[in-house]
């Protein structure tokens, strides 16, 4: 194939029944293979994703090529995803307003271009639990990345946004073609030296820039922590680094934050589903975010398997059948716990009381880091704890097991050494307990897995 001509050195002899990949100038540090032959290899899909490097005399020629010879899908990234949509046949509605596309798509006669970016970060923006509806927004920048943020908040209802920008026209002129989509006044320019002009209140604050990309950088407006401590949450774009000037800020101020390498999984995921017409489960997404996160920030955790959930998930079952099918050892930190201290976790919590019961599964946590091959089972309320979750990450991969309220009560409506579910109601105590802790288990997690669905033998097939 002459477009394999293109390829950066290391790719050109990729073979696989279709080709995807990407075109950019330079390319060769790009993740995109990560996300894409992660899922190529889950789903059993002969498709391996290449690099192009296509200079910009050269990408008119590239996409009729990769066209022509029956390239399935492309990525488009700097500096290319304005120019390229002179060479397509059609560009979504949301990819026009943005003026930018970073996914093209096989149809009749040429590819069709769309924008993954902003949907993308929407979702990474739904699974921290922001809802961008009837929401206040501090952008930070008004660059091309910021053009996208800006369409996504009009898009999903946001009530007002601001874009701070050192060249007011820069921000002005995405506000005027916002406001324009949305048909009413969303979205106001604040040029950086008026920020104070900006009303006293709490908003999400999605930092645009590209500073913090490098050793040495500052804050990307020197604007002290009164502006900045007007965050509810704070959104950096940028992944690597992990932890940026911005994202520094936001913890010393208290403030929930985030970087942008959910985006990156996010815009992948959603081209990935394009290209095949598929959908891709919460458990394979997981599975590719955290390839993603070992890619990039490197592997942190021992080679265990913990299982976390509510009580009734099946963590003992999975656990015990995971164990015997690869020769690990089977650790439950209830029964471990029973052993060290010669009581049940009943007559703990009766004599000793939940705190102290607490502080042994802490404690039980930091032993099992220097173990090895091990299945481990969790009780329930165990990674309730940020420093409890926080260490299982350390002691292997961590999954969720999880599900529905009906299936747990079902499960475990006969047992009698369940603390906590000694009660009146106690279907509606597990129903306010798993709302309660549903969002602490998927941050502890690495991987969410269901239960009530499917044989255990698929349940222990998704985990490993």
């Amino acid at each position: 194939m002459e477009i394999m001509k293109y390829a950066i050195q290391g790719y050109e002899d990729v073979a696989a029944e279709h080709l995807l990949g990407i075109f950019g100038n330079p390319i060769k540090h790009t993740l995109s293979p990560v996300i894409h032959d992660t899922l190529s290899d889950a789903l059993g899909l002969s498709e391996r994703y290449v690099p192009f490097c296509v200079e910009d005399e050269n990408l008119s020629r590239c996409v009729k090529l990769a066209y022509d010879e029956g390239v399935l899908g492309l990525n488009i990234t700097v500096p290319h995803k304005q120019h390229v949509m002179e060479s397509l046949v059609d560009v979504d509605i949301a990819a026009k307003t943005i003026g930018a596309v970073n996914t093209l798509v096989r149809v009749e006669g040429g590819y069709k271009g769309y924008n993954t970016d902003m949907p993308g970060l929407a979702k990474a923006l739904e699974t921290e639990g922001i809802a961008l509806k009837d929401e206040t927004v501090i952008m930070l920048g008004a660059g091309g990345a910021a053009r996208a943020v800006a369409y996504m908040c009009v898009s999903y209802g946001a009530k007002q946004v601001y874009i701070v920008n050192r060249t007011y026209a820069h921000a002005q002129a995405i506000a005027d073609d916002m406001n324009a989509f949305a048909g009413k006044t969303v979205v106001q320019a604040v040029a950086s030296e008026d920020y104070k002009s900006i009303p006293d209140g709490k908003y999400l604050m999605i930092q645009c820039t590209s500073v913090g990309l490098h050793e040495g950088d500052g804050m990307p407006f020197d604007f002290g922590d009164t502006f900045y401590a007007m965050a509810k949450a704070g959104v950096d774009l940028i992944y690597n680094p992990a932890q940026t000037p911005f994202l520094k800020e936001m913890e010393k101020l208290g403030v929930p934050a985030v970087n942008g390498l959910k985006m990156l999984l996010y815009q992948g995921i959603l081209a990935y589903e394009l290209w095949n017409d598929l959908t891709v489960s919460e458990t394979l997404t997981d599975k590719v975010y955290l390839a993603l996160q070992d890619a990039i920030y490197g592997k942190k955790r021992g080679d265990n398997i913990v299982l976390i959930g509510y009580m009734g998930a099946g963590k003992t079952t999975v656990g015990k059948a995971l164990a015997k099918k690869l020769g690990y050892e089977f650790i439950d930190t209830d029964l471990y716990i029973e052993a060290q201290e010669g009581m049940t976790i009943p007559e703990i919590f009766e004599k000793k009381g939940e705190t102290y019961f607490r502080t042994l599964e802490t404690n039980v946590i930091k032993e099992l880091r220097e173990k090895t091959h091990c299945v481990i089972a969790t009780g329930g309320g165990l990674p309730l704890r940020k420093e409890n979750s926080d260490l299982l990450k350390e002691v292997g991969t961590v999954y969720y097991l999880m599900a529905d309220a009906d299936t747990t009560y079902a499960r475990v409506k006969h047992c009698t050494n369940r603390p906590l579910l000694q009660c009146d109601d106690p279907y509606a105590k597990i129903q306010a307990m798993m709302k309660e802790r549903g969002s602490v288990y998927a941050r502890a997690c690495h991987i969410r897995v269901r239960t009530d669905c499917g044989t255990l033998e698929e349940v222990m097939d998704e985990i490993k």
